[in-house]
Order: C-alpha cells, then structure tokens, then sequence
C-alpha cells in the first residue's frame, strides 16, 4: 500500500471511529435532524451558458436521478435548453449525459465500473466526469475507508491518465434519522436510532472525500446540502427517508449546475485546476 493511500485508509478509519462514537453517544435529546428549507438560488443566465455548452457525464443511481430531474425541471422553467442523455458509451455531446453506475450495495463495483465506461472512451469525449455513490452503499459491511481509498485513488488515477478531462468527486448523500417514541425505548436499552450508525458511516467517507478534493473546488457536497449543517437528511427535502422529493431536487440540482458552470475545464478555460 503506498503512502497516499495508507493517509487516506487512516484518515477514514480514524473519522468512523469519531463519527460511530458520536452517533452511539446519541440519544432522544440529540439535535433534530430537521432543519430550515434552505433559500433557493436559481441559476443564473451564464452559469446555463456554461453548462449546457461543456459534455459532462454522471455516474450515478437513484439519488442522482433525483438530481438530473431537478436539473431538467429548473431549465425547463428558465426556458434553457439543457440535454440530459442516459448512455455510457460512444461520443458525449454538450450537456449532461448520465448512466447507472454499477449495482447498490457494491461501492467498489461502482468505482471499477466507472473507471472502466470512462477507459472505454467515453473520457475522451468528456470535460467534466463525477461518480457519486448512494447512500445504501454505506448500509451494510462496505468499510469506509477502503471504501474511500479506492474512490479517490481510482479518481485521481483516471484524471492522470484522461487529463484533458476533470475528475470532480461528490459525496454520498445521506438518509434522515428515526425520530418519536421509538427512540426513547432505545435510548433506554442503549441503543442508537435508526439511520444514526448509518450516517455516520456515510460521513467518515465524506470526510476523506472533502479532505483530498475540497481544498482544490473539485467536490460536489451533496451531503451537505441535504443536511444543511447536520449529519443525517433534512426529512423536508425527502420524499421516503432517502431519496429527495420535488423541492429536494431542485435544491440540489440548482447548486449543482452551479457547481459544474464554476469548474475550470482544461481545454475550455484558459486555466486548468
């Protein structure tokens, strides 16, 4: 294991274990996971522009579908022309093309099949290329850590071999917490509420992910903005506890068209990240 990957293992254990002691030390009397709608903050006429003139592809499920359908309901409000395309193969065109990444529950099934639609050619058709995982990759025994060496190592290798695309990461979203009754009847047998463990995973690989791609404006928060400043999904943005409903995606989507008009391209900007 070289050096950076062995920082990036560490980095990630060391976060599950704060974020797993928190989440158990947990109780009824804990913050609630629900918080203020955020303002919306509508895309502006030039990040559009930028946006629909540059080829970006999306590995993504179904959160990520949530997002490209409030993308597509915003510009269609704006009156903005913006082609998203399902496909993982052959030429990209400007706009944003999108695919179902691997299979739920296998992260690092994602991460291969992602670095191997992007080797087959489609990187070189691409400007901007991101690979989110889902929220229910984090559910079960996937390990954050070797979760998040894997994302970060196969990201900063594909933009080495690809380098006239951008390689931007975004973090797993997050689920809402089980709340009412229930939760004091745990707390009594010691146990934490539904979601809360969960959560914590999620966030010890997003914290690796903001770490190694934050500082250099190449990370997509998603996480976040469900969460508005707390660990787990504000329950007003969701239509089922994971997935977001119509005023989630729109949320979302407007920061991530912001997002991707605010990336330095190489090949499109005069100066690359």
């Amino acid at each position: 294991m070289n050096n950076m990957r062995r920082q990036t293992v560490l980095r990630a254990s060391r976060a599950v274990a704060v974020a797993l002691t928190a989440a158990l030390a947990c109780t009824a009397g804990c913050r609630s996971t629900e918080v203020a709608m955020p303002i919306d903050t509508p895309p502006t006429a030039a990040q559009w522009r930028a946006v629909a003139s540059r080829r970006i592809v999306f590995g993504r499920q179904s959160v990520g579908r949530n997002i490209l359908g409030g993308a597509s309901a915003l510009a269609a409000a704006a009156g903005v022309d913006l082609p998203v395309t399902e496909t993982r193969e052959g030429t990209v065109a400007p706009g944003i093309a999108h695919f179902a990444v691997g299979a739920n529950g296998d992260p690092l099934g994602k991460v291969r099949d992602f670095a191997s639609v992007m080797d087959a050619g489609v990187a070189d058709h691409t400007d901007i290329a991101l690979l989110k995982l889902c929220y229910i990759d984090f559910s079960g025994t996937a390990d954050p850590a070797v979760v998040a060496a894997a994302y970060c190592d196969t990201l900063v290798s594909l933009q080495r071999r690809h380098p006239g695309a951008l390689f931007a990461a975004v973090t797993a979203p997050l689920t809402t917490v089980q709340s009412g009754p229930k939760v004091l009847v745990k707390k009594l047998l010691g146990r934490a509420p539904d979601g809360l463990a969960e959560n914590a995973r999620r966030e010890a690989f997003n914290t690796v992910l903001r770490e190694r791609f934050g500082p250099a404006g190449r990370l997509f928060d998603v996480a976040a903005i469900e969460g508005g400043g707390v660990s787990s999904l504000n329950p007003a943005l969701s239509s089922d506890g994971g997935h977001l409903n119509d005023a989630g995606a729109r949320l979302v989507a407007e920061r991530f068209i912001a997002f991707l008009a605010g990336l330095s391209v190489p090949g499109l900007d005069e100066k690359a990240p």
